[in-house]
């Protein structure tokens, strides 16, 4: 069954969860849902085999981020679906910076692009400070057609400037209270919603209606066609 996950929204995203919460596989089956509609998208991701099994698509470009390297990102932008994974040696600093580099030449580029980033809480300075490529990707990047999809686990260390620039949060259950009482700042009634989600269920969050909106998501609604390895 097919997640409806209003593509044809030019807006911005965030996916927050905890670890071990089912956001991998949450993440994957979006991003398989964006390839079947040809949404063109790029993975940033931090792990050597979180989403590799979406080289199962056919039309999936893999590359291997080594530090030290010069990269021709305006080349590897040309491709429509591009997987980024790092070599097991390479520090999370230096990742961040080299998918820096990338996010700004996607950002400058013509045509609409996906940029889901994963682990982003390690590219701002700390919650108050935002990382200055996401932050003008994130004002500017929709009149682009350039839409980030936020995915971290540290939703109170993320900063709120960047979080605000989302149309559609989605939320898996919680069970830290200050992350609780941190997220209910924004849902008012994210206490009693998160008591509903069973294992692997998903809030959605429509920051962009006219009357904030909420809905889930159950975790037997949400299926992959490739194989998952997170």
């Amino acid at each position: 069954m097919d997640i409806d996950l209003h593509l044809d929204d030019p807006t911005h995203r965030m996916i927050a969860a905890p670890t071990r919460a089912g956001k991998s596989y949450f993440v994957g089956a979006c991003i398989e849902q964006m390839y079947e509609q040809e949404h063109p998208f790029i993975i940033l991701d931090t792990k050597t085999d979180n989403h590799i099994g979406l080289q199962e698509l056919p039309k999936v470009k893999k590359i291997q981020i080594k530090t030290g390297l010069n990269y021709d990102w305006g080349k590897l932008i040309d491709y429509p679906y591009v997987l980024c994974v790092p070599t097991l040696r390479t520090r999370t600093a230096d990742l961040v910076a080299l998918y820096r580099e990338l996010a700004d030449e996607m950002f400058m580029s013509q045509g609409e692009r996906h940029l889901i980033v994963e682990e982003a809480h390690n590219w701002n300075k700390n919650a108050s400070v935002a990382d200055p490529t996401l932050e003008l990707i994130a004002r500017e990047g929709a009149g682009r057609k350039k839409f980030l999809w936020f995915v971290t686990q540290r939703l109170q260390n993320f900063p709120q400037i960047l979080w605000s620039q989302c149309g559609y949060t989605y939320l898996f259950r919680h069970k830290i209270p200050s992350d609780i009482r941190y997220i209910s700042q924004g849902i008012p009634d994210f206490e009693t919603l998160n008591k509903s989600l069973f294992p692997h269920d998903v809030l959605v969050w429509d920051q962009g209606a006219v009357e904030e909106d909420t809905t889930i998501i159950k975790a037997a609604d949400v299926t992959r066609r490739t194989h998952h390895r997170g």
